[in-house]
């Protein structure tokens, strides 16, 4: 399916009944919610934002760029059959056919050498997570250095649930790009901005 990371039925329905906060403050820092419901797709086509370039750049982070462009141009991009979920990245982990997202920028943090990846989990929002543990956390797109974990939220606490995570690999002709798994059943580079709101980046370095 076309279908961004997944959210969780679960916090919906708590941030419908307005406890999503308790929730943020009393959950362990990288639990994740149990139940998966699928959202919109990613409209691939929309327009980016303008981010300025800062002229920063990370040793980490650019080894984080190099291990998604290696990604992107495998031989294992797509879903087997395409619109099932089942992907390579989430056997990697022993997980089902699932959004894979995170399971994609675990690998990609695993191959970079990004401290403590083996924190991460199947939930988009888990480098905001780890972010915030290790004070790595940037709201907003300010700053944002290549080899940066974007996540991206249309409501709720983004370090509780996210709708989807992919790896910004710098500006490409003069546009910002990022590098996704399950961006459209494959991993794909697309604009910074796709129509989903941008929570936040996490700094691997």
């Amino acid at each position: 399916m076309n279908l961004n990371c997944n959210r969780h039925r679960a916090v919906m329905a708590m941030a419908a009944a307005g406890v999503l906060t308790a929730l943020a403050t009393s959950a362990p820092a990288f639990a994740a919610p149990d139940t998966e419901t699928s959202e919109p797709q990613i409209a691939a086509g929309a327009a980016n934002v303008v981010v300025p370039r800062t002229g920063l750049n990370s040793a980490r982070g650019d080894k984080v760029v190099e291990m998604a462009y290696q990604e992107l141009n495998s031989d294992r991009t797509m879903e087997t059959p395409m619109g099932s979920n089942c992907n390579y990245y989430s056997s990697l982990w022993n997980k089902p056919c699932q959004a894979w997202c995170a399971d994609f920028i675990k690998v990609v943090w695993k191959n970079a050498g990004v401290y403590d990846w083996q924190r991460l989990d199947s939930e988009a929002g888990t480098t905001a997570r780890w972010a915030r543990t290790y004070g790595r956390w940037h709201p907003g797109t300010a700053g944002i250095i290549p080899g940066a974990a974007v996540t991206y939220n249309s409501s709720g606490d983004p370090f509780v649930d996210s709708d989807h995570v992919g790896t910004f690999v710098g500006w490409v002709n003069g546009s910002p790009k990022v590098v996704s798994g399950n961006f459209n059943n494959q991993v794909y580079k697309h604009n910074l901005s796709y129509g989903t709101p941008i929570a936040g980046w996490a700094d691997p370095s």
